[in-house]
């Protein structure tokens, strides 16, 4: 996850059916063309700009760019901040005003478990209402004429991410709503005190920027959209940038999801069977 870079983008909105959504090791993977190259690309709703790995953007004739350190939850590391890129997903002609350019295959060995190319943040949701089933494998753009189903829930920022209210330990708390993220629940260390969670363990864990080792602990109770998870494993952030939680595949793949950045909103429907 990116923390520190603003984004505009400019998106089309063409009408699209469901298409595939492919599951690798708990991340979300979709077809896209970047500069009319097609690809298949991360899905992370908590980056804050696209991220393009160096030898696809040459095949994808992505040059130049601005040198930046840029922050991911694993550390910093250098990148290249390039403008006028074209990305295609979903029937979405999505112009972002910028994509980072950033070695992804220390990441792709590591955590993701398979090539790269591309890591698609947060300009896809906010260009439409995307309704997302990850247990059926399936995503598509939603009409905003119709009404969601599920329980609608607010998002807030926070350190750029999109962020909606759980309910930990008996009290109100906010997640971030990150697809990105295919490991355990995130847990600030601030609320793991307060909640007075024990240390059962360590993961190794972290993102752009390299590896981190974080402390691993159970959250007795989380509700989410009204649904119970008990004994959830969860992996404690020491980022001081850290929101309470950061919920990823591992809970939202219990609930068709509808989310809809531009108007600030996510709907979580409990999925049966």
């Amino acid at each position: 996850m990116i923390r520190s870079l603003g984004v505009l983008l400019f998106a089309l909105a063409v009408p699209a059916a469901a298409e595939p959504l492919a599951i690798h090791n708990g991340r979300l993977f979709v077809d896209a063309r970047v500069n009319g190259v097609e690809t298949e690309a991360l899905l992370d709703s908590a980056a804050e700009a696209t991220l393009i790995d160096p030898e696809f953007a040459r095949r994808a004739n992505i040059s130049g760019g601005t040198a930046q350190t840029i922050r991911g939850s694993g550390g910093s590391t250098s990148a290249l901040i390039v403008e006028g890129v074209q990305i295609e997903v979903l029937g979405l002609d999505l112009r972002p005003e910028v994509v980072v350019v950033t070695d992804l295959s220390e990441l792709s060995k590591r955590l993701i478990k398979r090539p790269t190319n591309a890591v698609i943040g947060r300009e896809f949701f906010d260009a439409a209402r995307v309704r997302i089933d990850i247990g059926g494998g399936s995503i598509v753009l939603a009409s905003r004429d119709d009404p969601p189903p599920g329980r609608e829930l607010p998002l807030t920022a926070h350190a750029g991410v999109e962020a909606l209210p759980v309910v930990v330990g008996g009290q109100m708390a906010q997640a971030e709503f990150d697809l990105g993220n295919g490991s355990e629940v995130l847990i600030s260390r601030a609320l793991a005190d307060k909640l007075k969670l024990a240390v059962v363990g360590q993961k190794a864990g972290g993102g752009i920027g390299g590896e981190v080792r974080r402390d691993i602990v159970v959250i007795p109770l989380l509700e989410v959209a009204g649904t119970d998870f008990r004994e959830v494993r969860a992996a404690v952030d020491d980022q001081p940038s850290a929101n309470d939680l950061n919920l990823g595949t591992s809970i939202l793949r219990h609930f068709l999801i509808t989310a809809d950045f531009k108007d600030r909103r996510v709907w979580l429907e409990p999925r049966k069977g």
